[in-house]
């Protein structure tokens, strides 16, 4: 199977929470590299810049844990965190839509999309992810009446070529939210998680919004959302892509705020 959902063993109350992990993997299929138009020294390059590496680790699993939802694949071959409309998608105007283009550094990355490439890409992999999203999302309301999606990023120290906000004052975590799906003190929890471990917090930038399968956003007031983005220099070496001696303090404080969510949304 292409997809990778991956449930708890067993389930218990209190289980509300759907990780949503979609930018972790380096693995790109040998049919679709064959579509790429970078050097294999270019695309290691590449990866190095967008990947968000170890994210699944980074955010280990709570007792509140109903579901992760893992894109298998590179990004660079479908990013299923974009619209599934270019013309919704702001970042469709950088060659960097549902289907990338170009590179972070604004060079090609594969020839010119046809509109039959594009579907394939959407059928293969775009869609059938965003379908396990929603069974995730919709078990959880099932059994628990209520669910928190937390999408689960890391990011680059410094600003990449490609990057709307280019502010070298980058925080330790960066806080995305959504006007319908994520409560004000919801966010008040999680920045205060991470404040209380010295970690500097801003939200909204240099990354913004909150993930919600189409089904629900913006109708479904059960559905709450919150993206929480790690910023590598906290648990990797950039350069060489290496963990650093601080990668179990990072994934503490990632746990802190996945708590935190979770419980505030059961007291509420």
């Amino acid at each position: 199977m292409d997809q990778n959902s991956e449930p708890n063993s067993g389930s218990a109350a209190g289980q509300i929470s759907v990780l949503h992990i979609p930018h972790s993997s380096r693995s790109i299929p040998a049919d679709e590299r064959a579509r790429l138009a970078i050097s294999d020294t270019e695309l290691e390059a590449e990866l190095l810049r967008m990947t968000d590496a170890f994210t699944a680790e980074i955010f280990p699993p709570t007792i509140y844990e109903a579901r992760r939802i893992v894109f298998p694949v590179s990004r660079l071959v479908c990013d299923v965190e974009r619209f599934a409309d270019d013309a919704e998608e702001s970042m469709s105007a950088r060659g960097m839509g549902a289907v990338y283009t170009a590179t972070s550094t604004e060079s090609q990355l594969r020839p010119p999309l046809s509109s039959a490439e594009r579907e394939r890409i959407m059928t293969r992999w775009y869609r059938p992810h965003h379908e396990l999203l929603t069974l995730a999302v919709d078990h959880v309301l099932a059994s628990e009446g209520r669910c928190l999606i937390v999408d689960c990023h890391s990011f680059s120290s410094k600003p990449l070529p490609h990057e709307p906000d280019q502010d070298l004052h980058r925080p330790d975590i960066c806080i995305g939210t959504d006007p319908f799906h994520t409560p004000p003190d919801l966010v008040t929890a999680v920045v205060k998680a991470a404040n209380d471990l010295g970690l500097a917090v801003v939200v909204d930038r240099p990354f913004a919004g909150a993930l919600a399968p189409a089904k629900h956003y913006q109708r479904d007031g059960r559905v709450k959302s919150v993206m929480i983005e790690v910023n590598r220099r906290l648990y990797m070496d950039e350069r060489t892509g290496e963990r650093i001696a601080n990668f179990d303090r990072a994934a503490q404080a990632a746990t802190n705020m996945l708590s935190a969510a979770a419980a505030l949304l059961l007291e509420s």
